[in-house]
């Protein structure tokens, strides 16, 4: 059983956002529940956690950044796409910056990891803000130019997409729920 938590301030956007990875879950036959960053996150049932995206311009879930302090501790593996990306690296004490990408981008893969094979592909981006350096907590599995948008957490099976792989890169959500 895997967790879905929607980074969506506005229910709406959830069709664009969360809907789309339900989906790929489904597909997976694997079960889900669905629950909103802005409550309390119960993980006593969930081996496996995604943290879903949200609207370019939707930061309401950087406020409440403290409910996602479990990760610390969380045995499960967790993917964290483009918003869920943003809360990962502020957990483990990293600096976003105002990097705005809308689009299809090329992504050059630095380290071989469990969720992407290839070591160039294409991936549709949507956000704000993301990281170009990492503390040493975090180590970086692909860059789009200068932006980081594939990281790991060391020593943990904790992941963070900076765009939206529920688009092009279905793939990459199936190898998390398989593998991790």
């Amino acid at each position: 059983m895997i967790l879905l938590i929607s980074t969506c301030r506005y229910n709406f956007h959830e069709y664009e956002f969360v809907k789309p990875i339900s989906r790929v879950v489904e597909k997976c036959n694997v079960s889900y529940d669905i629950m909103r960053y802005n409550e309390e996150i119960r993980l006593n049932k969930y081996s496996r956690v995604i943290i879903c995206g949200t609207a370019l311009k939707d930061f309401d879930y950087l406020n409440y950044v403290d409910n996602f302090k479990w990760i610390v501790d969380y045995k499960g593996g967790v993917l964290g796409i483009s918003s869920g990306y943003q809360i990962l690296a502020k957990i483990y004490g990293n600096q976003l910056e105002e990097i705005e990408k809308i689009g299809l981008y090329k992504i050059r893969v630095l380290r071989k990891n469990i969720l992407a094979e290839k070591q160039e592909f294409y991936a549709y981006f949507l956000h704000k803000y993301a990281l170009r350096n990492v503390n040493r907590k975090l180590i970086p599995l692909a860059k789009q130019n200068d932006e980081i948008c594939m990281f790991k957490v060391r020593n943990k099976k904790l992941y963070g997409v900076s765009f939206h792989p529920e688009v092009l890169n279905e793939e990459i959500i199936i190898k998390f729920l398989r593998n991790i």
